[in-house]
């Protein structure tokens, strides 16, 4: 009881793989006057006239490649679109870095001016105090006195 198509199948895979049979070599000469060998399978040909076709604008004249014109200016929109929006964003993000920049800049100010002005208010605090007890402060600078 076994299954004919199975047996079949199996009986194929043991068997000896085929040698492909080699693409015809045919002989031309070129300009120079030589001899060279050109294969000519189904794949070579296909592939010469492909760019034969491109090569001599033939390809842009067929129906198929008319008909996808509307699809490759959409495309080349949304890539124009694209590229914009790259070139849009990197500009915002230098402006972004700039700004940040500034802002830090800006911070480290107001942070050396908040220390100026505490300084400032710490002397004249000082000198309200000593204005109370009856000692001035001298505009100069210090000086020593001579005990002679």
């Amino acid at each position: 009881m076994g299954n004919k198509f199975r047996d079949k199948v199996v009986e194929e895979d043991l068997e000896a793989p085929r040698p492909e049979p080699e693409p015809e070599v045919e002989v031309e000469e070129t300009q120079r006057g030589g001899r060279e060998g050109v294969e000519r399978g189904q794949r070579g040909g296909r592939a010469l006239r492909g760019v034969t076709k491109v090569l001599g604008g033939d390809m842009l004249g067929d129906k198929v490649v008319l008909r996808q014109i509307p699809l490759l200016l959409l495309c080349l929109f949304y890539l124009l679109l694209l590229v914009g929006n790259r070139y849009r964003i990197e500009s915002l993000s230098i402006e972004k870095q700039a700004a940040e920049e500034r802002i830090n800049y800006l911070r480290e100010q107001r942070i050396q001016m908040q220390k100026q002005y505490q300084q400032s208010v710490k002397i004249s605090q000082i000198a309200e105090d000593l204005r109370e007890t009856g000692v001035g402060i001298t505009a100069g600078p210090p000086y020593e006195l001579d005990e002679d």
